[in-house]
């Protein structure tokens, strides 16, 4: 019976999780920039891990390994996102950029971000992170109530 008690608390947990974070990523995309707009995904439809998945894909593939940093962000800028100077604090490996950007649609607030990252200093994309973010209404915690 605890076996069940237990496995039932970890699914109701996991259920309250509105998705995973997003991971960071070696991007694969092309040596400039594509003049097409910036797919963020079906986020009027799917779910947001196929939100979130999709868009992380979408930024990898746009942005290649390499790219000037100030290229990329001046990109994001023209896809109305909102970028500024990552944190800079001794703890683990801060982007240099963080770019945002929110959507109000239906009563749920879109909000997707792309991290960039340099690792040599030298100011050429090395990495990027794509996250994607959803809440509605009284949306509080990891879906809950707020």
């Amino acid at each position: 019976m605890k076996k069940f008690l237990a496995m039932g608390a970890a699914l109701a947990l996991a259920a309250c999780a509105t998705m995973p974070t997003g991971g960071v990523s070696t991007p694969s995309g092309p040596a400039s920039i594509p003049s097409t707009p910036l797919e963020l995904g079906d986020w009027r439809n799917a779910t947001p891990a196929a939100t979130l998945s999709a868009f992380q894909e979408h930024v990898s593939d746009r942005y290649g390994a390499g790219l000037a940093l100030t290229a990329v962000s001046g990109d994001l800028r023209r896809q109305e996102f909102t970028c500024v100077a990552g944190p800079q604090n001794e703890r683990g490996d801060p982007p240099e950029q963080v770019c945002r950007r929110t959507i109000t649609n239906s009563g749920c607030t879109h909000t997707w971000q792309v991290h960039l990252f340099d690792n040599a200093g030298d100011g050429e994309l090395a990495r990027t992170r794509g996250l994607y973010d959803r809440r509605c209404g009284g949306d509080g915690l990891l879906g809950g109530p707020g």
